[in-house]
């Protein structure tokens, strides 16, 4: 990564961190770095432009502000870091406080650039003999199909390029980017995934049939979701912050988009040590050996 002397900074909306950024654009025009200050719910079109002529976009804010940021800009290909101001932490490397050290070796072009993978999604209605979008969009984590306000199963049927792999009766079905497999793929059983994988991740939520085991597909594979059954009340959620309803015999499209997110890390372990640093995975009894 080449030296970073113009920084986009998007703090959440909160005193905290707009203070914070507020002395941090000071603290990088002291060091001759340009700054531009947006809030984390600018509208997509000043945050795209903004980042665009921007070596690096600075997101302060948890991992869901991190999400929120990374599907506005999906495509730009201005590399993301983050200062945490969350609970967890695993997407915003930076610390809230003794962030001055790590930010200097970003500047100097210290750290690394990753390329993740994330996933378009489209809803199809039925209009007379054809198909027509109603909705689409782009995930960074996960597109999740699953039941309503009611908490009752929903019937899904799964076809994977062009084969009807499954029809379900389960509480959902969850399609990850790998860099998603962490959040609730993870709770539900699915495959810890190294992020940097152009893959697609597919785990049933508690099926009551017609489950499969979770699987890693190719990004190139075509899924198709249909609400197969009259009368269930079926939603479609986006990284957890946008709702969708879909309707009996909606199609729900998705596959994945390589190189569509590029994230600064400073350490290309981060993902297997962070794993081990929030919990996510446990070591057994006996002496654990860093590398």
């Amino acid at each position: 990564m080449h030296d970073i002397s113009r920084l986009l900074i998007l703090h959440k909306d909160n005193p905290q961190p707009e203070a914070f950024g507020r002395n941090l654009a000071a603290w990088l025009r002291e060091r001759g770095a340009d700054a531009i200050l947006l809030s984390s719910e600018a509208d997509a079109i000043t945050m795209r432009t903004a980042s665009a002529v921007s070596d690096a976009v600075l997101v302060l804010g948890g991992d869901g502000t991190m999400v929120g940021v990374a599907r506005r800009l999906s495509g730009i290909r201005t590399p993301l870091a983050g200062v945490n101001f969350g609970r967890v932490g695993f997407l915003a490397e930076i610390p809230a406080a003794g962030w001055e050290q790590p930010l200097s070796d970003l500047l100097a072009g210290r750290w690394e650039v990753e390329r993740h993978l994330t996933l378009r999604w489209r809803i199809l209605r039925r209009r007379d003999d054809d198909m027509e979008v109603r909705d689409e969009g782009v995930a960074i984590n996960d597109v999740v199909t699953a039941h309503g306000v009611v908490a009752r199963a929903v019937s899904l049927s799964l076809h994977i390029d062009g084969v009807l792999f499954s029809t379900l009766r389960c509480d959902g079905v969850i399609v990850s980017t790998p860099l998603g497999s962490t959040a609730y793929t993870a709770s539900a059983g699915g495959p810890l995934t190294m992020p940097s994988m152009n893959a697609q991740l597919v785990t049933p939520i508690c099926p009551f049939a017609g489950g499969f085991p979770p699987l890693v597909l190719p990004a190139s594979s075509r899924i198709r979701l249909e609400a197969c059954r009259q009368g269930d009340q079926v939603i479609l959620s986006v990284d957890g912050q946008e709702d969708r309803p879909l309707a009996f015999g909606d199609v729900l499209e998705i596959q994945g988009l390589p190189d569509q997110l590029h994230m600064l890390v400073s350490d290309t372990n981060w993902y297997l040590r962070r794993l081990i640093d929030r919990g996510i995975v446990t070591s057994g009894p006996g002496r654990r050996e860093s590398v």
